[in-house]
C-alpha cells in the first residue's frame, strides 16, 4: 500500500469514475484500475463494485474511504510541518508601528511573513514616533514602522532605515472654510490661518517633528500660528470639524480618522514636502529575523 494508491482510491470513490481519476492524475484508466486492484489484493478486501455502467463503494470501501482521506490529510500536514521546521529560523521579532499609520497593504506583509516563517514569534506594539525610536535604541524593539522627519538625524543615532512609503501631504479644513473650493493649496496660501499641530503620538517630540514642520513653513516665508495641539489624527479631525483651526497631515491619516463628516481635505501642491514612513532598526541589533522581515516589506512607494 502506498500514498498514490490511496489517492487513486479516494478520487474514484468520490467521483465514482475511473475515467475522471485517470484524467485528474494524467495516467491511463488501465493504470488506475491496476493500482486499485493491487490495493484490494494487499488488503484482501473488496473496496469497489464495478460494472460496465457504474462504480459503487462496498461497505468496506465506505469505511476505508474515511480512513484513507484521514491518512492523506495527516501525511500532508506532516509534510507541511517538516518544511516549516526545515527553514531553521526561529526566535522573536518585536515590531513597533507608529500610532495612526494605516496602510491597507501592510496586513498582507504580516500575513506573508507569518506564512514564510511560522516559527518566528511576531510581537506587535503601537506607539508614538519618539517612543518607537527610543525603543529601538534600547533594543526593546527590533523594527519600527515609523515616520521619518527631516531633522530626526537617525543615522547619528545608529538607526538604519528603508523607506516603505512616501505620502503626499493634505490640508484639512472645516467644511465652511472659504478655501474649500480649491483643487490644491500651497503653504503660502495658509499664512493667515490658525493651525492644529498633530504630534504623531509623541508629545515630547524627541526626534525632530516640530523642527521639521517649522522648517517647511519657514521655507514658504512664514511661521505658523499654532493654536492647538493634538496627539492623534482622530482628535485633529474633530478639532478641525469644530472650526478650531486647520491641519496639515499625511494622506494616510484619512484612513484612520473617523471624524471626517464636517471637514474637507485638499492636497498640497506637488512642490510640497513628502511625508516618509520607514522601516527602521538599530545598526547593532543582530537579530537574524530583521533581514527576514525586511525581505517581505515593499519599499519606496508614493501614496
Amino acid at each position: 500500500m502506498n500514498l498514490r494508491q490511496l489517492e487513486y482510491f479516494v478520487s474514484v470513490a468520490e467521483t465514482l469514475s475511473f475515467t475522471k481519476t485517470a484524467e485528474k492524475f494524467f495516467i491511463s484508466q488501465t493504470a488506475v484500475t491496476q493500482q486499485i486492484k493491487a490495493l484490494e489484493t494487499q488488503m484482501d478486501v473488496k473496496l469497489l463494485k464495478r460494472t460496465k455502467r457504474r462504480v459503487e463503494l462496498t461497505p468496506a470501501g465506505s469505511v476505508f474511504l474515511t480512513e484513507a482521506k484521514a491518512i492523506l490529510n495527516r501525511t500532508a500536514d506532516a509534510v507541511a510541518k517538516a518544511k516549516k521546521a526545515d527553514t531553521g529560523i526561529t526566535g522573536n521579532l518585536n515590531l513597533g508601528i507608529v500610532e495612526g499609520y494605516d496602510n491597507p497593504e501592510f496586513p498582507n506583509v504580516l500575513r506573508s511573513f507569518r506564512a514564510g516563517y511560522p516559527n518566528i514569534s511576531l510581537i506587535i506594539k503601537e506607539g508614538g514616533a519618539g517612543t518607537l525610536y527610543t525603543s529601538l535604541l534600547n533594543h526593546v524593539l527590533d523594527i519600527a514602522v515609523n515616520v521619518r522627519f527631516s531633522y530626526s538625524k537617525l543615522e547619528e543615532k545608529d538607526i538604519s532605515y528603508q523607506v516603505i512609503n512616501r505620502y503626499n501631504l493634505i490640508v484639512m479644513l472645516p467644511a465652511t472654510h472659504p478655501l474649500t473650493y480649491c483643487n490644491t493649496l500651497k503653504l503660502s496660501d495658509l499664512r493667515k490661518e490658525s493651525f492644529i499641530f498633530t504630534s504623531i503620538g509623541d508629545p515630547e517630540d524627541s526626534f525632530g517633528q516640530y523642527e521639521s514642520t517649522m522648517a517647511h513653513f519657514i521655507r514658504s516665508g512664514f511661521t505658523p500660528n499654532i493654536v492647538q495641539n493634538s496627539t492623534s489624527f482622530n482628535t485633529t479631525a474633530l478639532m478641525v470639524a469644530a472650526n478650531m483651526g486647520i491641519a496639515i497631515l499625511p494622506s494616510y491619516a484619512l484612513a484612520s480618522s473617523r471624524n471626517l463628516r464636517n471637514v474637507v481635505t485638499i492636497p498640497l501642491d506637488k512642490d510640497s514636502d513628502i511625508f516618509e514612513v520607514v522601516a527602521a532598526w538599530h545598526k547593532e541589533n543582530h537579530n537574524p529575523t530583521i533581514d527576514k522581515f525586511l525581505s517581505y516589506v515593499p519599499m519606496d512607494k508614493i501614496s
